[in-house]
This record gives C-alpha cells, structure tokens and sequence, in this order.
C-alpha cells in the first residue's frame, strides 16, 4: 500500500494516485448500511482485505467533508461545525501521507 502515496523518491506523496486509488472504490448505491458494517468490523476487530481498507477510509473521509464545501452560508456556526470535521480529514490524510522523520522499517 506505500506505492500509492508515491510519485517519485523516497519522502514525495502523491495524493493524486492515493485519491484516484479511494474513487475506484468508492461507495456507490449498492454499498449498504450491511456492507458499512461487516467493512468496519473486519477493519478494526480482525483480519481486512486492502479493499475493505479502502472503503473504510473513504467512508471516514467523507463523513469528514473532505470532499464537499464547509460553507453553510448564513450560519457562521455550522460553518465552523463543518470545518472542524473537515480538520479531522486533513490530519487522517497527512497521517498516510507524510513520512516520519525516522527511516521506516520494512513490514514483515
């Protein structure tokens, strides 16, 4: 799963090829409250495949508006709501994104 967040050397993210890898999975009518369930439980209580991975993730980021506008125009305070969800996003998406400052041991 590394691969997708680089273009290029060692240190370089590629949100572009990370955020065409989350369309190709994206949600879509078929993908049901059932579906949601069994996704997340596999993702956090047990074995996931990458697939269930993905779904989680864009499931996550959208609930985080990550992809829509934040505005709501003439509330004020629902725009900040918003914002604040769309902060939890960022962090979520700079957490896969940015490589620590250590060298990163080889998975096993």
């Amino acid at each position: 799963m590394i691969g997708l967040f680089r273009k290029g050397p060692i240190g370089q993210p590629d949100p572009d090829a990370f955020f065409d890898a989350l369309r190709k999975v994206s949600l879509g009518q078929r993908y049901t409250a059932i579906d949601r369930y069994r996704d997340f439980r596999a993702v956090f209580f047990g074995e996931s495949t990458p697939q269930q991975g993905k779904r989680v993730l864009w499931q996550i980021l959208e609930w985080c508006r990550l992809f829509r506008p934040v505005s709501a125009p003439g509330d004020p305070h629902e725009t900040y709501r918003r914002d604040g969800e769309r902060n939890i996003g960022l962090r979520i998406f700079m957490a896969l994104n940015a490589e620590p400052d250590e060298p990163v041991p080889p998975q096993e």
